[in-house]
């Protein structure tokens, strides 16, 4: 055998071995990137669907703690208006006094109730700044007598991703009711601090506060995690300090993309 024909015996044996190889190497490349498509796909449905119950859960938690207000304060303002009218019934003479204070007891049971629509209105929640929908829940909240909510900020604000922004809202929101209902705070504090990259706020109030350590074992410490979990599905993170008799503080941080 000539060393020409060995030659290309041997070029061809490379050409041969070197096409398999990148063959193999195109096929397993491709198989590889259409299972990171795959699990990309997969990662971005689980995260849509946690997104989704949690948002669920959120709402479901906001619809329970109105239901709750409606009935302590709508109901109580409608249940006193209804005692009045009755008097009225057995009264022969109704002074404009009396009729006066039926009707401002109607008029604060319309204005609560339309407050708390508002509040519950995802598409208004998205329409404004988080420090703006914030602002009304507390005007919201002092208005009603409850405790008083003040608000302060530093930095300037800027927009937050709407998905963001709703579940931050709702953190605060539940925040705010923990303060009155398990707390009994009469005065709470919302702080925003804006941050090149991030939005931080901390949440203070005056309440009777807890041990962290015995609410996070105990089945009641749920609301401690789920305001945890939820900062951090939306990318974000949260703690909770707390002392018995010197209230507690929320500090959540969040990007804004």
């Amino acid at each position: 055998m000539s060393n020409t024909i060995k030659i290309v015996i041997a070029v061809a044996t490379v050409f041969f071995s070197l096409s398999t190889f990148i063959a193999l190497f195109v096929i397993i490349y491709q198989r590889r990137q259409l299972n990171y498509k795959k699990s990309t796909e997969q990662l971005r449905l689980a995260f849509q669907r946690e997104l989704l119950n949690t948002q669920l859960e959120i709402q479901e938690q906001t619809f329970n703690n109105i239901s709750q207000e409606i009935h302590d304060n709508v109901g109580q303002v409608l249940s006193l208006a209804k005692v009045q009218i009755n008097i009225m019934n057995e009264t022969e003479n109704i002074s404009r006094e009396m009729l006066n204070e039926v009707k401002e007891n109607i008029g604060k049971a319309m204005s609560d109730l339309r407050d708390i629509a508002k509040s519950l209105s995802t598409d208004r929640i998205r329409s404004l700044t988080i420090q703006d929908a914030v602002a009304i829940e507390a005007e919201r909240i002092t208005k009603s007598g409850v405790a008083v909510v003040n608000i302060e900020a530093e930095g300037t604000e800027r927009p937050i991703a709407d998905h963001k922004k709703l579940i931050l809202f709702r953190i605060i929101q539940e925040s705010l009711q923990n303060c009155i209902k398990h707390a009994n705070a009469s005065n709470i504090n919302i702080q925003f601090f804006y941050l090149p990259d991030q939005v931080c706020i901390q949440i203070n109030d005056n309440g009777k506060g807890f041990s962290v350590e015995e609410m996070m074992r105990e089945s009641n410490g749920l609301g401690l995690t789920n305001i945890k979990s939820r900062a951090l599905l939306a990318g974000g993170t949260s703690s909770v300090e707390s002392r018995l008799n010197l209230g507690t503080t929320i500090k959540i941080n969040m990007p804004y993309e």
